[in-house]
């Protein structure tokens, strides 16, 4: 079975996100994952509103959770990995898509369903690809329609990031699916940073730049995620990286 190097992989992953197609979480999207944050030590965390997290972040976490499922499935298409939950491209329609769908319409957001149906219908590698690019559109397209704030990406990147952290197992070995899907979130996430590098404030784009440094650097040191059996990976880093995140976002 081919394999690939943590590195390499977090190339090619961070090439999708940049592109067309990705990988991604084979668990539900949970939406208790978007509770407000705690006030942290260093200030007030700018992702924490009054007193929920705002729509807006919540359908941003919701189609970000479809981009990893896109992610995961190009990465095992292209890979020739065999994933043990079946296709990554049939998760969205299960597990996000519902929690969103309802949201979106109110948003006044385009029908992305009938996309993922093509999608789970594909079976030659090529219409699979295009079916997957075709909802990767659609979810940025998407995500631009909601006309987010830097707030609302902000709230949604550590919402992201926490649901990644709470997959990897701190009492010991990781499961095989979980573990991936926690790699290929803090991969996402990563790409989600680099929107704030745009903002036109400048405390908001030097938080970003922390940002993506700190997810790199976690990132680059997890082990490879091709992996067959549970995975000894010590959570500590990212554990240190959302309280790094938390802080990062309250300076901002």
């Amino acid at each position: 079975m081919p394999t690939f190097f943590a590195t390499k992989s977090a190339a090619v992953a961070l090439s999708l996100v940049f592109g067309l197609g990705q990988p991604a979480a084979a668990q539900a999207f949970k939406t208790e994952a978007l509770v407000p944050l705690a006030p942290h030590p260093m200030g007030p965390i700018l992702a924490e509103g009054e007193a929920a997290v705002s729509e807006t972040a919540r359908l941003l976490t919701g189609l970000t959770a479809i981009e990893r499922d896109m992610m995961l499935g190009m990465l095992f298409l292209q890979d020739g990995l065999t994933s043990t939950v079946g296709s990554h491209f049939t998760h969205p329609r299960k597990e996000s898509w519902p929690t969103i769908k309802d949201g979106l319409a109110a948003a006044g957001i385009a029908d992305i369903e009938p996309l993922l149906v093509a999608l789970e219908a594909e079976t030659d590698a090529a219409a699979v690809t295009a079916a997957s690019n075709n909802v990767t559109t659609a979810l940025l397209t998407a995500q631009s329609a909601l006309k987010p704030s830097d707030q609302d990406r902000i709230m949604a990147i550590l919402a992201g990031v926490r649901a990644a952290h709470d997959r990897f197992n701190p009492a010991g070995p990781t499961e095989v699916v979980d573990f991936q899907d926690g790699w290929a979130g803090l991969i996402i996430e990563r790409g989600k940073v680099d929107f704030l590098l745009k903002s036109a404030d400048p405390v908001v784009a030097k938080a970003a730049q922390d940002m993506g440094r700190a997810l790199d650097d976690v990132i680059l040191s997890m082990p490879d995620p091709g992996v067959t059996a549970p995975v000894d990976f010590d959570p500590a880093p990212v554990s240190a990286l959302l309280s790094q995140l938390e802080a990062l976002a309250g300076s901002a």
